[in-house]
């Protein structure tokens, strides 16, 4: 997992340092970096965003999936059910070699 986004977060922290103790005014050039190094950012926190969502989304749904399968696992097996196995057929076995056994 990539640290840019708190990395960048802590460059623009330090950026900024110098505005905290004096009235100081923000070039254009600089206004533009500064712009630029933003939306990098943003776009950092919206990956960090769609993949946490993603695993919420596939844990979710995994957790449901097992809970489905043990609720049908238990009808089956209780007192009653109407389920069964389907009965073993024999099956003929060839070995693959021509007047293998069959």
């Amino acid at each position: 997992m990539s640290l840019d986004l708190s990395d960048g977060l802590a460059e623009l922290d330090d950026l900024f340092s110098d505005y905290q103790h004096e009235p100081r005014i923000l070039d254009p050039n600089d206004a533009r970096i500064l712009s630029e190094r933003i939306k990098q950012l943003r776009h950092a926190a919206r990956n960090l965003e769609n993949r946490l969502s993603q695993k919420l989304w596939n844990d979710q749904a995994r957790a449901e999936r097992v809970a489905e399968a043990d609720r049908v696992a238990e009808a089956v097996f209780a007192p009653g059910s109407n389920v069964h196995l389907f009965p073993v057929i024999p099956r003929p076995f060839s070995d693959g070699r021509p007047g293998g056994r069959a």
